[in-house]
This record gives C-alpha cells, structure tokens and sequence, in this order.
C-alpha cells in the first residue's frame, strides 16, 4: 500500500486499511495455528537470518508487483511477460548453476520427477500469464492480500500429501484472510491527480527534433509557395475578365 501510494498515487479510503488488519489478523492465526500443530518444530539454525531473508524477499515482492501493475496500466502487457521470461530465465539459470547445481546433480530422475517439473513449470507459466490481467484489473495490493490464501491452499494439499497435522485454526485464518479479502475489494480505490512538472524547458531542440523541424518548415514554406501560386494564377484569371467587361 505504501508503494502504491507514492509509486501509483493510489488513495484508501479507512476500510481498505481495516481490511489489510483483518487480513493480517488472519495471517497471525494461521502463524499460530502452525505452531500449535507442531509444525516449527524443525526450525532451522539460523532463525534470525531466515527471517531478514523472508522480510528482503516480500519487499522485494512488493516492488516487482507494484512495477508490474505500472507496466500493465501504463505501458504494455506484452513488453512486460516478453521481459519477465527474458531476464527471468537468465537470472534463474545463473541462480540454479550457483546455489543448485550439485542437487541437481544427485537427482535420480524418472518420468515421474520429471512429470513434477513440467507441472510445476505450467503452473508458474499460468501464475505470470494470468496475473498481469488481474493486477490491470484489479491492483497490485487486492492481489497480494488474495495471494495471503496460498499458503493455506499448500496446507490442504499437505494433509493428503504430507501427512500435515490438521487444526481449526486453519479454517479460521482462511475465513478471516478472505473476509478482509472482500471488504478490500467491496470499495474501489481513487487515484490522486499528478502534479505538473516543474523541470525546466530544454535550451535546444536536439538533433532529432531538429532534423524534423527543418521538414516541418520545409512542407510549411512549400504549402505556401502553392497557395501564393494559386492566388496569382486565380488574380491573372480575373483580369482579362474584366477588360473584356470593359
């Protein structure tokens, strides 16, 4: 909402920031209901390190979806999926080749693994086909507060899959984090008006602009050159009229 904000000038109105409480009150919920089932119970070594990393990556979640929803209102849907696959695919190739290769290196692959990377591979390629309509549609923050459900929906697929502890706090958070869900999207938000530039005129029209108002003058003189021509022509029509007249 702060990127938002000061990025898109979006203005909330006090019942878009009451339902970002509800939906933080039902993520605290779900946190609890996590650690009544057990499920903290293999924490890792290193806590405080794996928080600060959670916190940089949710910022920088933030970021690329609030400049995701200026793209697509602003710009173009397809400059921006054609970009994300680009750099995307590099930047995780290099990621992979850094921090993964030797558990790449000790998969035992079957068709089943491999089944599980072409599904998952699907499934991102739908997540960034669709999203960007829904952020054009909607705004980047009534996404993120839906995106507050996956984990739960990870948590339902874990009780089959996984054999995850069941609580009804699970039910709870999901019914909470989608009241406060509803009440966002229940009123639209309003869009403050920009400011006029203060940036001071350019002392020089530059190379391009001036190259095209030279053709300008020129199709401008030329255009009047014609039109001087018609009016003699139409001047040396009259004349021998009138001396006829005469």
């Amino acid at each position: 909402m702060a990127l938002s904000w000061f990025i898109l000038h979006a203005r909330y109105k006090l019942i878009h920031f009451i339902a970002v409480a509800v939906c933080l009150l039902g993520v605290g919920t779900m946190v609890g209901a996590d650690i009544l089932a057990g499920r903290q119970d293999g924490e890792g070594s290193d806590v405080v390190v794996g928080d600060v990393l959670v916190l940089l990556g949710a910022s920088l979640y933030a970021i690329s979806n609030v400049s995701e929803e200026y793209i697509v209102k602003n710009l173009s849907r397809m400059e921006f999926l054609g970009m994300v696959g680009l750099f995307g695919t590099v930047i995780s190739a290099l990621q992979l080749a850094i921090v993964e290769h030797r558990d790449i290196a000790n998969i035992q692959w079957n068709w089943k693994i491999a089944l599980l990377f072409v599904a998952f591979a699907l499934c991102m390629f739908g997540l960034y086909s669709f999203m960007p309509i829904v952020i054009r549609v909607t705004s980047a923050t009534s996404v993120n507060l839906g995106i507050l459900t996956a984990d739960l929906y990870s948590l339902f697929f874990g009780l089959f899959l996984f054999g995850y502890k069941f609580s009804v706090l699970y039910l709870l958070s999901f019914v909470v984090i989608m009241i406060g869900f509803i009440m966002y999207c229940s009123t639209p938000t309003r869009t403050a008006e920009v400011p006029s530039t203060t940036l001071p005129m350019a002392d020089s029209t530059g190379f391009d602009n001036l190259a095209l108002k030279i053709e300008e003058n020129h199709l401008d003189s030329t255009d009047t050159l014609t039109t001087q021509s018609n009016k003699d022509d139409s001047q040396a029509e009259d004349t021998p009229t009138k001396l006829t007249a005469l």
